[in-house]
């Protein structure tokens, strides 16, 4: 079966997007109580009508800071105090949420992780792709490496799940192997983003995926062979420039490519 329509496969790759939102999150609420901190070192009178909003309280009428409409504010620091402390409010409810979520599906994947036999029969259908036998997508500078860095598109901190090669638009992006196109389509900030299966290697499920091309050249379902032309660059999506974004996937989950090509 396709990787991405088993059951665990889709487990994993549900628990590295609650992971990413969670990376995210944290992101946000570090800055928001950054600005909110600059805040709060502002006047007295500010602080207290704070306090006394978020406590249900009444401000007095005669005070400056009484207004008929909330909207009046929010363009002054008592507006931007109020409007971050919900902000942080709303923010930590959810990544309170995303953290069961992902304790949950952590147990999920646990359970389900077969015990290997002691002497477990050859499997046949290992595809002959293992570390360092990836061809090269394209040729092209290398921009940006697989791990955690500063996004140039969404300005935070987060897991960059793959490599990123500068290219002209147009450039012919090639199949890593042979296999099967298990994605291909508009996938969010990937633009527009294909997935090739490659079948197995040391029991797990292989794939690389390719984002931002400014045209798909297959379909899902369609067999591919190594070096064939799939698509071209791009910047379609979450891109600040013409580049190929270029993954290598084991079990659904992002591994760094550049040990596999």
């Amino acid at each position: 079966m396709d990787a991405a329509v088993t059951p665990q496969a889709r487990r994993v790759a549900a628990l590295s997007d609650v992971q990413h939102r969670i990376q995210y999150l944290e992101n946000i609420l570090a800055r928001t109580r950054a600005d909110f901190n600059k805040v709060q070192r502002g006047t007295d009178p500010v602080l207290q009508l704070l306090t006394a909003l978020t406590a249900g309280g009444d401000v007095d009428a005669a005070s400056p800071f009484a207004v008929a409409d909330s909207a009046d504010v929010v363009d002054t620091p008592t507006g931007r105090a109020i409007a971050l402390s919900g902000a942080i409010t709303s923010g930590q409810a959810e990544l309170t949420l995303r953290r069961q979520e992902e304790a949950r599906l952590r147990q999920e994947i646990k359970r389900r992780v077969p015990t290997a036999p002691a002497a477990a029969a050859p499997d046949r259908s290992v595809a002959k792709v293992g570390r360092g036998r990836l061809g090269r997508p394209l040729s092209g500078r290398l921009t940006s490496q697989f791990g955690t860095r500063f996004d140039p598109y969404y300005k935070v901190w987060q897991l960059h799940a793959g490599v990123d090669i500068a290219a002209p638009i147009g450039t012919p992006i090639r199949a890593a192997a042979d296999g099967r196109v298990s994605r291909a389509g508009w996938y969010g900030g990937y633009g527009n983003y294909t997935c090739i299966d490659h079948g197995n290697t040391d029991r797990q499920r292989i794939s690389t995926c390719y984002g931002h091309q400014s045209k798909l050249l297959v379909s899902p379902g369609d067999r591919v062979r190594a070096g064939q032309v799939i698509g071209l660059v791009g910047s379609t999506g979450a891109s600040t420039g013409p580049h190929l974004h270029f993954e290598v996937r084991l079990g659904g989950r992002p591994v760094d490519p550049l040990p596999w090509i």
